[in-house]
């Protein structure tokens, strides 16, 4: 229901700037959304569409389980991986034809490249409806989040006081901290690369690969990985902590690269002149001039695949084991025991973890980047 709902009311706000705005800026508004549109209706699509914990935690059954449950149950259930093999053929097809499709995907705007302010005021019966807009759908996003906070306060001092509990932590922030400097470090080799490059086929080429996991959700990956490793002859919980580390940097690679492209294509147009005049290059070219640019964008990069690895339970539901668990995993497993409370405060944990992230890390990586400067 809530992406269907975040959809209609971004189409009620693009309609109330169209009829209030004057004719020039509402027809590069439209120019711009339209622009926009296939990239952000094919991101929607393959998120509702590859959409795993919600529907597990929710007991999703034979009647309304998706291609990823029914993917993780003919592997952890029935152990058929000719099955699972189909399924996520299947899957990965129908992902490939809907970024075929979307040819026109646009990046994320990025705080470095920030889009001028309107120049119009909508009149007053369009304010008064887009902020009863904003709020209708600011309640339906927070009230899951407020149900969360309250029953994980009660559920709280039983999970802190659990081993396991502690041991899910750790393993969730160490490799959650890993896999977001994997995908920064493969991040900015890709943008700074495309940036460099004055060939679009070449552009297109270099960026293809980190939008190709798009179509590629991560329990089809998880089950690539996990024939791979046992083909080897190896035990899947030896290789379990790096495929899940390599898995989640590739999750958040696609939006990593849309966040980080945009300020480096910036600097290359703004710069370029001054970067090959003073000839710099390489890592020189970087700490001098591109780094104090993107620092803060780099670290809405880190705190983005921290919190993507944080939250992830589609690469751990066939990794996991009882030694090796990260916080969605245990939430999973106080759910199926019926111990709401418990879940709901490990949850609420993760949100707490969460919101620290992405407060603090743009925060922190601009005021390094400052103090160098």
């Amino acid at each position: 229901m809530m992406p269907v709902f975040t959809k209609s009311s971004g189409a009620v706000l693009a309609l109330l700037l169209f009829t209030t705005a004057p004719a020039s800026a509402a027809l590069i508004t439209q120019v711009n959304l339209v622009s926009n549109i296939p990239g952000l209706a094919a991101i929607i699509f393959l998120l509702a569409f590859t959409s795993f914990p919600i529907v597990l935690l929710l007991g999703g059954g034979p009647a309304v389980q998706t291609l990823e449950v029914a993917i993780y149950s003919a592997v952890r259930l029935d152990f058929d991986l000719g099955a699972a093999v189909k399924l996520a053929l299947i899957q990965i097809g129908i992902c490939s034809l809907i970024i075929i499709a979307s040819s026109a995907f646009a990046p994320i705007s990025s705080s470095f490249d920030r889009p001028p302010d309107p120049r119009w005021r909508d009149a007053g019966a369009a304010r008064t409806l887009q902020w009863f807009v904003l709020v209708l759908a600011l309640l339906g996003f927070a009230s899951p989040l407020l149900a969360v906070l309250a029953d994980g306060v009660r559920g709280l001092s039983s999970v802190l006081a659990n081993p396991d509990f502690w041991r899910a932590t750790t393993t969730s922030l160490w490799i959650g901290t890993a896999s977001a400097c994997l995908s920064l470090a493969l991040a900015l080799i890709v943008a700074s690369a495309r940036a460099s490059s004055a060939s679009r086929t070449l552009r297109t080429a270099l960026s293809a690969p980190a939008y190709a996991y798009l179509a590629v959700p991560a329990v089809a990956l998880s089950l690539g990985a996990f024939i791979f490793i046992r083909d080897l002859g190896l035990a899947p919980e030896s290789a379990a902590p790096l495929v899940v580390i390599i898995a989640n940097a590739l999750l958040a690679l696609p939006f990593a690269v849309a966040t980080l492209a945009p300020p480096f294509d910036a600097i290359a147009r703004s710069r370029g002149k001054l970067i090959r005049s003073l000839d710099l290059s390489g890592i020189r070219q970087f700490t001098a001039v591109e780094w104090p640019l993107v620092a803060r964008d780099a670290g809405l990069v880190l705190a983005l695949g921290f919190c993507f690895s944080l939250g992830d339970l589609g690469v751990i539901a066939l990794f996991g084991t009882q030694d090796f668990t990260t916080l969605p995993l245990l939430m999973v497993r106080a759910m199926g025991a019926y111990r709401t409370n418990d879940a709901a405060a490990v949850a609420a944990l993760m949100l707490v973890l969460t919101i620290v992230a992405f407060v603090a890390l743009p925060r922190l990586f601009e005021r390094l980047a400052d103090a160098r400067a």
